[in-house]
């Protein structure tokens, strides 16, 4: 009896053995490339290994990747093709094509040369070379590349595409263009995060937005720094700039520490240290918000520390027109100042010009007026009239008191800086005096 249940024993092991072989095997064979068709086939030995030379309307099949070619040589041993002509390969949704390539079984990778396009839903994917990763699905594109969705453009040297995360990582030379607002950002590294509708550039970043306004002319924003980022909700659009940002559009530009562009709400935030110009005025304080209408200046508020300065005429390059305040509200009006508003401890510094009898200017003094508030009205650009109300105190001195010793009048906190950036013919910025 002991006898008899040995046997069984290792009767049963035996089998199960066998059976764990037979699974073994056809596991194996699930993982090889198989031949669907083929117009021809040869086969033939190659340093011991089985090659097969597939040629004409070839079609394969790897567990659930299909791959298509005009011709193929299939390295049986090695679970591997190569493929010439017209090569496509499909995963689900996924659509592969190329000139030609290489299709790794074991790896399940396959590495395209040539027109190489990849098709995911409204993602498309070109480039010179690219790899595929079903597993991890991850294609990663060289050369010329080119991604298009329903929004955006973007061109690199390279480019990461995760499928699954609908995620992008491009490098080299990347540009960004989003067909809705007609911006592009260049800079030399950018990632994408679709799902979280969150985008970041890195490495000398640049925004460019071209716009044409209805008398045809052409009004270009360009915005540079260290690090941008932009938030793309479907009722909230921001981008930001972080760190030595500068900024140019039209005859305004900007420096300041971080700037926020609300592009659905036409506003622009500046802060640290910011410096707006203004053809030749100059604007400054803690934090500068600037409101736009048709993509046109409407409005710029400054708070804490506001201060704007004006050149009085440029035939005295000496003389400043100030007003300083708490807060400040610059009015425009077909792209000139319109008005003035300057709220708590509000100081102005005037500077008086006569017309002589030949029509020349002459100086005449300059009034020191501050008051709790103070309100200035323009008229093509220049001061028309001005309103103190609140502590109001004034001081007129004459011309003999201040010619030659300008500067000892100007309010505290005073910086007028020269140099600013504008744009060249190539939308590069550049400082000028």
């Amino acid at each position: 009896m002991n006898a008899f249940l040995q046997f069984l024993k290792y009767k049963t092991l035996f089998l199960l053995l066998n059976l764990f072989s037979i699974a073994q095997m056809l596991s194996q064979q699930s993982k090889l490339i198989q031949l669907i068709h083929a117009d021809s086939l040869v086969g033939r030995k190659y340093d011991s290994k089985t090659v097969r030379e597939l040629i004409g309307n070839v079609q394969l099949k790897h567990e659930n990747i299909y791959v298509w070619c005009d011709r193929a040589i299939q390295y049986v041993d090695e679970n591997r093709i190569e493929a010439y002509g017209n090569l496509k390969v499909k995963q689900d949704t996924l659509l592969l094509e190329a000139d030609q390539g290489v299709y790794l079984g074991d790896k399940k990778i396959a590495i395209c040369e040539g027109n190489v396009k990849l098709t995911d839903g409204r993602t498309s994917l070109e480039a010179k070379y690219g790899n595929y990763d079903t597993q991890k699905k991850l294609a990663i594109f060289k050369s010329n590349v080119k991604l298009v969705d329903s929004t955006t453009i973007i061109t690199s040297d390279e480019l990461f595409y995760y499928r699954t995360d609908k995620k992008s990582i491009a490098i080299g030379n990347v540009a960004i263009k989003n067909l809705e607002n007609n911006i592009t950002i260049y800079g030399g590294y950018f990632e994408n995060y679709d799902s979280a509708k969150y985008s970041v550039i890195k490495t000398n970043p640049k925004l460019v937005q071209i716009d044409t306004s209805s008398d045809g002319k052409v009004d270009t924003l360009i915005v540079i720094g260290k690090f941008m980022e932009a938030f793309r909700d479907t009722s909230v659009s921001m981008f930001s700039a972080t760190d030595s940002v500068v900024i140019v559009r039209g005859d305004l530009s900007a420096v300041c520490g971080d700037v926020f562009y609300y592009d659905k709400k036409d506003l622009i935030i500046l802060w640290r240290n910011p410096i707006v110009w203004y053809e030749n005025s100059q604007i400054s304080g803690d934090s500068i918000v600037v409101k736009l209408i048709d993509r046109k200046i409407d409005e710029v508020f400054i708070y804490g520390s506001a201060f704007a300065i004006d050149p009085a005429d440029s035939a005295y390059p000496e003389r400043f027109n100030q007003l300083k305040g708490k807060t400040m509200r610059i009015k425009f009006k077909e792209n000139k100042i319109d008005e003035v508003y300057v709220e708590k401890n509000a100081v102005s510094l005037y500077y008086i010009f006569e017309t002589g009898e030949t029509g020349e200017k002459k100086p005449n003094g300059v009034n020191h007026v501050s008051g709790d508030s103070v309100w200035i009205k323009f008229k093509d650009g220049k001061m028309q009239r001005i309103k103190i109300v609140g502590g109001i105190e004034g001081v007129y001195y004459p011309e003999e008191l201040i010619a030659g010793k300008e500067s000892s009048f100007n309010l505290e906190g005073f910086n007028y800086v020269k140099r600013k950036p504008k744009k060249n013919a190539k939308l590069e910025i550049v400082w000028a005096k």
